[in-house]
């Protein structure tokens, strides 16, 4: 293939996964407790030397690297439901869903058949510090403080459980607003503050994200012209050279 239909295509599939991004970022602007993706990118370079080695099967390019997940946390807005919670800093929610255990920042739970605090979907099981779920069976009223305690007339009901990591880009998005660590993320317990009737927002700023998404369709429609371009170029440097005189 030749080195300028390369770039041009490899800049086709670039832009083509940034827009698949942003199109997620944008469809998750109300999703409590998201975290913007980003894409990352390497310039694929050559050396003379692999140049002579590779021939026409390698050339320059750009390519995808990996897709990362922004860090900044959301604006946390006040909403007045008593099962809304948000963190105030650093730290996760620590859920337990088919027995495996995942993270969130998205605090709009809910009380299940059982009486136990779960997640917006009911699929998974706020954990308090003792890895136990939170158990809120029997409450007409409780409070939650900033250090995570639920409160209630009979004292303290349970201790919300709040994780940190040493590496908290390490922790890979599951969907739903949840994460996963892999192992290499090294938790801890987390110090943020607990802010009952309120939810942290997601960190998607739209604004910024439809001007991403507008550059985007425009990198990916320049590739796409230089490609036709030289795809006619070739088809026409081979028609000729056919017909030059002999």
């Amino acid at each position: 293939m030749s080195g300028g239909l390369f770039v041009s295509a490899s800049g086709l599939l670039a832009e083509d996964a940034r827009v698949d991004v942003i199109s997620n970022n944008l469809a998750n602007v109300r999703t409590a407790g998201y975290r913007k993706d980003f894409v990352t990118f390497r310039q694929r370079l050559l050396s003379a030397r692999d140049r002579a080695t590779a021939g026409n099967r390698a050339a320059p390019g750009l390519v995808l690297d990996r897709t990362n997940w922004d860090p900044e946390s959301g604006p946390v807005a006040m909403t007045g439901r008593p099962l809304d919670l948000a963190i105030r800093g650093n730290g996760f929610f620590a859920v337990n869903r088919d027995g495996r255990a995942l993270y969130t920042r998205a605090g709009d739970f809910a009380v299940d058949a059982r009486g136990r605090l779960v997640t917006a979907d009911g699929l998974g099981e706020v954990l308090s510090t003792s890895g136990e779920p939170v158990n809120l069976s029997g409450l007409e009223r409780f409070e939650v403080n900033g250090r995570g305690e639920v409160l209630s007339a009979q004292g303290i009901v349970a201790r919300l459980g709040v994780t940190d990591f040493d590496r908290p880009e390490m922790l890979r998005k599951t969907g739903d607003a949840l994460f996963a660590d892999g192992g290499q993320a090294a938790p801890r317990a987390g110090d943020g503050e607990i802010v009952q009737g309120a939810l942290e927002s997601s960190s998607v700023e739209p604004v910024r994200e439809l001007t991403s998404l507008v550059s985007a369709f425009r990198a990916y429609e320049m590739n796409a012209q230089m490609l036709k371009i030289q795809d006619e170029m070739l088809g026409r440097a081979a028609n000729d050279v056919g017909r030059l005189p002999g």
